[in-house]
């Protein structure tokens, strides 16, 4: 299996609910940290592009960028077809993962209000 990617914010880090499923999926991964801050439509744009051809067969997103997982699926969507660009090659792109939870808990404020969060156990990964 090549290289697989875990596309996270910088701050945050997996729950070792969401570290088991990767490693026993894939073994071992590498992260894509995000920049607190955030990257701008054009950069989620070249990332994604730059993903063609690459070493990178997965890439695993635990953080929501939504203009980079957009266009990644895309691309992982037609990476079997033919270019259309009349060049006859195949296109070369990554798997495209989610990991998910429908699973909430809930949890009081100091202020007596009640909200929901995502629970530790219960993640899911599943493929786009």
């Amino acid at each position: 299996m090549g290289k697989v990617l875990v596309v996270i914010n910088e701050q945050h880090s997996l729950m070792p609910d969401q570290e088991r499923i990767l490693s026993e999926r894939f073994g071992s991964f590498d992260f894509m940290k995000v920049p607190s801050a955030g990257w701008t439509l054009a950069e989620q744009v070249d990332i994604a592009g730059g993903f063609e051809g690459s070493e990178v067969d997965h890439v695993v997103f635990a953080s929501p960028v939504p203009v980079l997982l957009a266009k990644c699926a895309a691309f992982s969507a037609h990476a079997s077809l033919a270019d259309a660009a009349n060049t006859g090659r195949v296109i070369e792109y990554p798997a495209v993962w989610v990991l998910h939870n429908d699973h909430r808990d809930k949890k009081e404020l100091p202020n007596g209000k009640v909200i929901s969060v995502v629970a530790q156990e219960g993640w899911e990964l599943v493929r786009v």
